[in-house]
């Protein structure tokens, strides 16, 4: 019944990963979580996310932002295996229930701003690669996904604000997540904290997210970038209201 629950939810969080370049871990931790485990989940969910950005990133490819990529990865990497370290002992409630309010106030603002002005907001057509918030947001993103590998909204964030939409957004978000993904993997097995007990749900998700993420991807290009981006604040809001609800509980009553 473990392996059937997870897989399920593997491949429904991988079609949303091939529909709008992320949201995998938001969707699959707090599934699998209640089956495996936190500190499991969070350790699977970070390996095989590996293998749906992969897949991005070799459709996407001709839309890598070089510029954006190598100045978001140098503070990203080190913070990264920090976080990864720190997942041993850190408590993750304060952490969700922290990043459950920002991805709130942050995606509620944007959503407004689309729908009250409608039309008369303008996509930016230039894309700014030289923003020194790309640092920040870079080490922001590194250290939440150590942790917790839900870190997302903070790329969705800076790539919005840097100009980057649909499948330039869905391929730069890859290439992050591929470089990421494999830093902290062997951290995994060097601090022997790898689930071995679930080593048949590992192999077995690898070929049921392939299919998600094939099937998601066939779904991108028919969305719209104006509805895209609309999808993707209405999902991060879901994604938060249900993190800021389960961390305050886990917080009260744990």
């Amino acid at each position: 019944m473990i392996v059937y629950l997870s897989l399920i939810a593997v491949f429904f969080s991988s079609m949303v990963y091939g529909i709008i370049g992320f949201g995998d871990a938001l969707v699959l931790i707090p599934i699998i979580t209640p089956i495996i485990g936190v500190k499991n989940a969070i350790i699977l969910v970070n390996i095989w996310g590996t293998f749906p950005a992969l897949l991005n990133f070799i459709k996407y490819r001709e839309y890598i932002d070089k510029g954006y990529f190598f100045r978001f990865i140098q503070l990203a990497i080190p913070a990264t295996i920090l976080g990864t370290y720190m997942i041993i002992t850190i408590e993750f409630e304060w952490i969700e229930l922290l990043l459950g309010i920002f991805i709130l106030c942050y995606s509620s603002l944007r959503l407004f701003q689309y729908y009250k002005k409608n039309d008369a907001i303008e996509l930016r057509k230039h894309i700014d690669t030289k923003s020194p918030i790309i640092f920040i947001g870079g080490f922001s993103y590194g250290l939440l996904t150590g942790l917790i590998s839900a870190a997302g909204p903070i790329n969705v964030a800076l790539l919005e604000k840097t100009g980057h939409y649909r499948e330039i957004f869905i391929e730069n978000f890859a290439a992050i997540g591929v470089v990421l993904s494999a830093s902290r993997i062997p951290f995994y097995f060097i601090g022997n904290i790898f689930p071995f007990d679930l080593i048949l749900v590992f192999f077995l998700a690898f070929p049921i997210i392939f299919i998600g993420t094939k099937f998601g991807q066939k779904l991108t290009p028919k969305i719209p970038v104006r509805t895209f981006q609309i999808l993707i604040f209405c999902f991060l809001i879901i994604i938060s209201i249900k993190s800021i609800i389960t961390a305050t509980f886990e917080l009260i009553f744990w």
